[in-house]
């Protein structure tokens, strides 16, 4: 039977069947990735009044949810890190942190609720191009450093040499 997800309470789901009438589920009787959304479109059986063995229709769980119009925390996490990602181009150091912190705790959500794709993207543009600014900024410290520390040995070696005669 096909049926939709109204909501989640005290470890039970309530969906609405085909004939209108409402069953409830124990979540152990949940049978895809994540958790059950309201608005999802289900397939499960009924027994006992109850049902069983509740399964996410692929394709159409997405089409519930987009429907409502909610953004998950995932997609909204991936946003800031991005933003934050492109600050950090031209504040160098804490907004690329935050792009990155941001990034994975988005990629982690989104894989837990698996059907954000929106958000594991975003997250993960975030943490990447955050990793990526942070080593090439880092090279091109030791690099501007590498470079002083041999004009800095190069002035010491020439006054060395003027002390000693050479030229």
């Amino acid at each position: 039977m096909r049926g939709t997800i109204l909501g989640v309470h005290g470890g039970r789901g309530v969906l609405i069947g085909p004939n209108q009438e409402r069953l409830e589920f124990p979540l152990s009787e949940w049978r895809s990735p994540g958790t059950p959304a309201p608005g999802q479109i289900v397939d499960f059986v009924e027994a006992n009044g109850e049902a069983q063995g509740v399964f996410a229709v692929p394709g159409a769980a997405a089409a519930g949810v987009a429907s409502a119009g909610s953004t998950s925390n995932a997609t909204v996490m991936g946003a800031i890190g991005c933003v934050c990602l492109v600050l950090g181009f031209v504040i160098p150091f804490i907004p690329t942190i935050a792009a990155f912190v941001l990034g994975v705790i988005g990629a982690a959500q989104a894989k837990a609720a698996g059907n954000d794709d929106t958000g594991l993207v975003l997250s993960r543009i975030s943490w990447i191009g955050a990793l990526t600014l942070l080593v090439i900024g880092t090279l091109a410290m030791l690099a501007v450093f590498a470079l002083i520390g041999t004009l800095g040995l190069s002035a010491i070696w020439s006054e060395v040499g003027n002390e000693f005669g050479y030229q």
